[in-house]
Formats: C-alpha cells, structure tokens, sequence
C-alpha cells in the first residue's frame, strides 16, 4: 500500500502509514523504505531522504540499489559531489551492493551535464569492469556529452564504440548528432547522418525531420527546407505544429512570406491548429513585408482562436509604428492588437 501511495504522489500519506507500521510494531522492511526514499526525492526532499536512509540502516534495515539511486541522482543534480561518492564507497565497500547500469547511467549523465567528461568516461571503464553493460541510454548520455562540448569526433567514436559492441543505435542516437552537426552549420555532414539511419534500420523521426529543417533555415536555405518538407511529407512523413512554427520561420526572416502564408493555410489540412506561437510568427512576416491588411485578418483570427500578440510581435508592431505613424491600417492593427491583451 504505502508503495501504491509513493507511486500516486501520496508522500505524506505514505508516512503517515509508515509511522502507523512502527507503532504496530510492524517493521518496514527494505521495499517499504525505498518507496518512501523515492518519493522524497521526486519531491526534491533529499535531506528528508538522506535521514530516513540512516534511519533504516540503524535499525539494521539493509539498503539496495533501489534505496541508493533516486538519493544518489538528486545528489549529483544538486552538484553535491563530496556526499555522492560517500554515498557510493558506502554502497559498493561496505553494503556489498552493486550499482545497476541505471545507477551508473544517472553517474554518466551528471557527471557529463557538469562538463567532467572525463569522469563520465571513467564511470564507463568501471562499468565494463565490473560485468555491468552500458546499455544505449547511457552511451546516448556521453554521445549527448561530447557534442555538447563541440567533441564531434569524440562522438562519433562512441558511435564506432556501440556498433562494434553489437548495441543498435536508436533514434535519439542520430538526433543528437545530427543536431550537433545542425548547430555548427555543418548541414552536410548532418545530411549524411540522417541518411545513415536507414542502414541502421531505423525510420527517422518527426524530432530528426524538425532538427534539419531548422539547420536549413539556420543557413538562410528556407527554400531548401520546404522542398525538404515536401519530400518527407510524401514519403509518408508526418509534420507536427513544430515543424510549421520552424519553416514558417524561417521563410518569413528570408523575405519568403507569400511561400509561408500559403504554407500557413496548410496546417489545418493536415489535422494540426495554429497555436499562439505560430500566429505570431506569420503575423509578423506579414508586418515586415508591409501586408498589413493580412497581418489585420490574421490577428482577427488569432484572437477568436484565443491567443493574443506576444513581445516580438509587439514590439515589431511598436517600430512600425514609430517610422510609419500615418499609416491608417497599421494604427487600427495596433488597436485591435491592444483590445485583444485587455
């Protein structure tokens, strides 16, 4: 029961049961501390957590590697480094409890979020050393790692690293790097990549798809991306709102706005809804293109679909404003705009 709580979000139910047990004279045993040690740290409660733990162990109660984890991932993302390796000599030299490849995999990731690169690669020698795999999670974590730090052919040797070990790479694998290569305007390489995921038997996503066409329009090569959209759309492709918010984007900073209205009309054709963000951005295509009277029938419908001007768009609207006073259009779009924030 009281893991039932834990698991609902019940954590002060969940003692209060607990503290019931010890007036029974009902021991928890190691399964009902672990729930509570998780819940506490869910909530954020380490200290509550690092208490109840010591509790449990004076009273004989031995942790395993389900006590350990969720106080040891709370710790490492509250850079509390010194109480995470006491935690850890505890664990592996005195308890005999050995780390799982998700105890391991949350070292990896903390250690690699930090910028200890090198300490992450060392918690995967010690991995391999004691039998216990890294599994594609964790080497996705020290892949993510790398190209965080623009160590690209660190990356792709990790890539080399899971492919000799007979581990598939996932999705997430090649998003990650073909994100990296997107932000260091590498397109080419990040292209090949993405092209590469097929050998590999996978099907990239609706995430890969939108990662490309930001690098695309990134590079000013907005054209490129629509053509690229259409490809995949009739491969069988899939766009969500993300994908339209990106090439909508970046055809309106490319002076493409008649190519991004015409795009706009296709959201709802393709069972998606115009979300505030996406207004906004076609809203003000139109603005600096000098398409007012559009930009007015845009906000019109913006406004019915409940969703209101953001700053950027304000603040266009505001410079406009300023160089052009006089212009009639532009004044009753800046009203209408002001009615709609009341």
């Amino acid at each position: 029961m009281i893991d039932g709580l834990c698991k609902t979000g019940h954590t002060d139910m969940a003692l209060s049961l607990f503290r019931f047990m010890e007036k029974s004279d009902c021991e928890p045993d190691t399964v009902t501390y672990s729930a509570i040690i998780n819940s506490l740290c869910k909530r954020g409660l380490v200290d509550d957590a690092l208490n109840l733990h010591s509790r449990m162990m004076d009273e004989g109660i031995f942790p395993d590697v389900w006590t350990y984890s969720p106080i040891i991932q709370v710790l490492c993302g509250l850079k509390r480094w010194e109480e995470v390796g006491l935690l850890l000599n505890q664990m592996i030299h005195d308890m005999k409890v050995s780390p799982d490849v998700h105890t391991f995999t949350i070292l990896v990731d903390a250690y690699s979020k930090s910028g200890k690169l090198d300490d992450a690669k060392h918690i995967i020698q010690i991995m391999n050393e004691r039998g216990e795999n890294p599994d594609i999670v964790t080497y996705n974590t020290l892949i993510h790692a790398y190209c965080s730090q623009g160590q690209m052919d660190g990356a792709l040797a990790v890539l080399n690293t899971i492919k000799s070990k007979k581990i598939m790479p996932d999705c997430y694998t090649y998003n990650i790097l073909v994100n990296a290569y997107c932000r260091e305007l590498k397109l080419d390489i990040a292209m090949d990549i993405y092209r590469n995921m097929a050998s590999d038997g996978l099907s990239p996503t609706v995430v890969t798809h939108n990662i490309l066409l930001h690098g695309l329009c990134q590079l000013g090569k907005s054209m490129e991306a629509l053509t690229f959209f259409y490809k995949i759309q009739g491969l069988g492709h899939k766009p969500n709102i993300v994908t339209y918010e990106t090439l909508l984007g970046g055809l309106c900073k490319n002076h493409y706005v008649d190519k991004a209205l015409s795009l706009f009309r296709t959201i709802e054709c393709n069972g998606l809804i115009p979300e505030s963000k996406t207004y906004n951005i076609i809203i003000c295509g139109c603005l600096w293109s000098k398409k007012y009277d559009r930009a007015c029938k845009l906000v019109d419908k913006m406004v019915y679909s409940g969703f209101s001007i953001d700053a950027a768009t304000a603040s266009v609207l505001r410079h406009l404003l300023l160089s052009k006073a006089h212009d009639p259009t532009l004044v009753a779009l800046y009203q209408k705009c002001l009615i709609a924030l009341r």
